[in-house]
C-alpha cells in the first residue's frame, strides 16, 4: 500500500522562507556569544555592490579614515573578515 505525502502550501513555503531569512539576518559568533546584525553591517564586498563602487575604493576609504573607525569591525572568528556599517560616507 502506497503512502501519500503531503506537499507543502505555498503558505509554509513562505513561512520557511521567511525563517529562513530571518536565521541569516542575524550572525551569532560562538567564541565571543555576541551577535551581528547582518542588515546593520555589511562585508565590503557588499557594501561595494550596494553603494556601486569597488572593493579597493571601500578599503581605501577605511584605510584613509573616510570610512571612521566605529564604523567598520573585524571578525576573528570568521577569518578575520571585515564589516563595513551600511550607511552612506562620503
Amino acid at each position: 500500500m502506497a503512502t501519500l505525502t503531503q506537499l507543502p502550501t505555498d503558505t509554509e513555503r513562505d513561512l520557511a522562507h521567511y525563517r529562513h531569512e530571518s536565521d541569516a539576518a542575524i550572525a551569532l559568533l560562538p567564541a565571543t556569544g555576541k551577535t551581528v546584525d547582518l542588515a546593520e553591517w555589511l562585508t565590503i564586498k557588499r557594501y561595494a555592490e550596494r553603494y556601486q563602487l569597488t572593493t579597493q575604493v571601500v578599503t581605501n576609504w577605511i584605510a584613509r579614515g573616510i570610512i571612521p573607525a566605529d564604523c567598520t569591525q573585524t571578525l576573528p572568528e570568521l577569518n578575520d573578515l571585515r564589516l563595513v556599517r551600511n550607511q552612506a560616507y562620503k
